[in-house]
């Protein structure tokens, strides 16, 4: 099982991966520590694809624990990661019957969300960019904890067309826009009330 997360692990993004090799210190390598958290939470998990989701949430409950304890501190990153967690249950979960249309339109909105957080850190958190973007490829191998799920994650990768990101110059502002204002929302109480009675980003 620590050979098959450590596999998960390698295959995040560019930017985490030349992250973890520029590390010139070892107090830069806490992320190892987090990898050791995985290994036990997993010990418990349930493998079905589902798995187990007491409160109905969207959520698989192990890695709605892992977002509480990794960015339970951080409004913003905790309401992006579980948003990021219902979006990839969805598309594991798509049954084979699904359209290319609804693998694209989740991948998109997927891909938003981490497109917005990736954009806020680079922004204002330049100090903690190597170990929040090691952050986001530890949270996809909790995700995508088995054979199974990565297995289904993968398929659907296959089922997208290959240059369907490609953004307009009118879209990338608008999202841009939304992210701002979805952002600035949790620094303002009311503002971020407001934001939790509508829908999610998208």
């Amino acid at each position: 099982m620590k050979k098959y997360l450590l596999t998960l692990v390698m295959m995040g993004t560019l930017t985490a991966l030349l992250a973890q090799n520029s590390m010139p210190e070892k107090k830069n390598l806490s992320w190892v520590n987090d990898l050791d958290a995985l290994l036990k939470l997993d010990a418990q998990k349930e493998d079905s694809l589902r798995g187990r989701d007491i409160n109905s949430n969207g959520v698989r409950d192990d890695v709605e624990a892992y977002i509480e304890r990794k960015f339970g501190k951080d409004p913003f990153q905790k309401a992006i990661f579980t948003e990021a967690a219902q979006k990839m249950q969805q598309i594991i979960t798509l049954p084979r019957t699904s359209t290319k249309r609804e693998h694209q339109l989740l991948d998109k909105e997927l891909l938003a969300l981490y497109t917005c957080r990736d954009y806020i850190l680079y922004r204002d958190n330049e100090e903690n960019l190597e170990q929040e973007m090691l952050n986001k490829t530890l949270f996809k191998a909790k995700v995508l904890n088995t054979e199974a799920r990565l297995s289904a994650y993968i398929e659907h990768k296959k089922r997208l067309p290959f240059d369907y990101t490609d953004l307009s110059a009118e879209q990338l502002k608008k999202e841009k826009a939304q992210c701002l204002s979805r952002y600035e929302a949790y620094h303002n109480p009311d503002a971020h009330a407001s934001l939790e009675r509508k829908s999610p980003l998208y």
